[in-house]
């Protein structure tokens, strides 16, 4: 069997998104067009631990994409082989755990949404990637770059995703709204957001990725910017050196990452108290966990970002926390891949196997179990069994969160 060294799962939240960043000197992305000058239409989504699935029809055949606003669109060797598409250019791709690589850009003569014709729309080639290919059944991604021209809209509620030539056609208010930025090469969309403690504060661009399965992820350059500029927004809970989040290329290399909270995090009118997040050595960002508390448009043409609370009141609280350690996946083992609370040290080594967490029996699944499993547990204290890396043990360790 091959082995697929070090992809990340982390306990409540599988991380795996996508991230494409052209080179400065590469091909852009922002081509094609749509065939029609109007157009409405609503589509229905799936979601697999927080990717949102959607079927669209290329060469006749229909076929399964992950939406993910984060990305340029991106398709599989296989299908790439099927369709043999012209091919654009190479260009050098950073992906969202930081890692680098050399992909080709192809054009892809038809895609279909519904009854929306996208026409030749550049997309990545990506090299071989089990654990988003397989394992979510899909061929590719749906970028931004294919969203550009368009206003989009998701609606976790009814589990849709709506598309229009025009943001009239959506009853949108101007209270729900924000300017919006797009990514020059691949028009992948930054917002701004607000962190709050007291009555300090601090402004913070990030990238709206719905590829990303959590909450909010606060880039390590923002991080040491608001600290270097003693900027009293955040409590840091936890330091620690590790690697928790992977990409198209592989794990991210073992770097030092905070774990912080937030007392209030602001985005338009919606207000999030008691944030917990981790930091990244690429963009802060917004995942598909945010979709939960309102309803999202994106209105790539004339660049505003809405979000509507779909609570009565655009205030809630959170109190979720993060899990004392993270895991990864080590040749299709779950194993400890940080460990954030140092108290632990002496009972947790990094790279033990993880038998066991509370309920969840990783021992028994295999890979793509593992990584579509419902790995949330809603307890503060949990039990993990482990295997010893040095000595080979079994042993009990009860862990809390931060």
């Amino acid at each position: 069997m091959k082995k697929y060294k070090y992809f990340v799962i982390v306990l409540v939240v599988l991380l795996f998104c996508t991230i494409s960043s052209y080179g400065q000197n590469a091909v852009s992305a922002n081509q094609g067009y749509v065939e029609q000058q109007k157009y409405f239409t609503t589509i229905p989504y799936k979601q697999i631990k927080e990717k949102i699935i959607i079927e669209v029809v290329i060469d006749n055949k229909v076929r399964k994409f992950i939406l993910d606003t984060g990305a340029s669109t991106v398709i599989s060797e296989n299908l790439y082989k099927e369709l043999n598409p012209k091919l654009l250019g190479t260009v050098e791709v950073i992906d969202q755990s930081g890692l680098k690589d050399n992909l080709n850009v192809v054009s892809l003569s038809e895609i279909k949404l519904n009854e929306i014709i996208f026409k030749e729309i550049p997309a990545l080639v990506s090299k071989e990637a089990k654990m988003l290919f397989e394992c979510f059944g899909v061929d590719g991604l749906i970028g931004s770059n294919l969203l550009r021209n368009s206003v989009v809209q998701f609606d976790s509620k009814n589990k849709t995703i709506t598309m229009s030539d025009n943001p009239k056609s959506l009853n949108l208010k101007k209270k729900d709204a924000n300017e919006m930025e797009l990514s020059p090469n691949q028009s992948n969309p930054f917002v701004w957001i607000k962190l709050k403690k007291g009555k300090s504060f601090a402004n913070e661009k990030i990238l709206f990725d719905t590829g990303d399965d959590g909450l909010y992820l606060m880039s390590i350059n923002a991080y040491k910017h608001i600290i270097g500029e003693k900027l009293d927004v955040f409590q840091t809970l936890a330091e620690s050196e590790g690697a928790f989040s992977a990409g198209l290329h592989g794990t991210a290399e073992k770097m030092t990452n905070y774990v912080v909270n937030v007392p209030m995090l602001e985005l338009n009118n919606l207000i999030l108290n008691n944030v917990t997040a981790k930091t990244t050595y690429t963009y802060s960002r917004f995942g598909s966990e945010i979709l939960k508390y309102g309803k999202v448009t994106l209105d790539y043409k004339n660049k505003k970002f809405y979000i509507e609370s779909y609570e009565s009141i655009s205030e809630i609280n959170l109190d979720k926390g993060t899990w004392a350690i993270d895991l990864i996946l080590e040749n299709e083992k779950a194993v400890v891949g940080i460990i954030w609370d140092k108290t632990l040290e002496n009972k947790i080594n990094v790279g033990d196997e993880i038998l066991k967490f509370d309920n969840i029996d990783y021992q028994n699944m295999d890979f793509c179990e593992i990584i579509k499993s419902n790995t949330k547990v809603d307890k503060k204290t949990a039990l993990l069994v482990l295997k010893d890396i040095k000595t080979g043990e079994i042993k009990n360790v009860e862990i809390n969160k931060l």
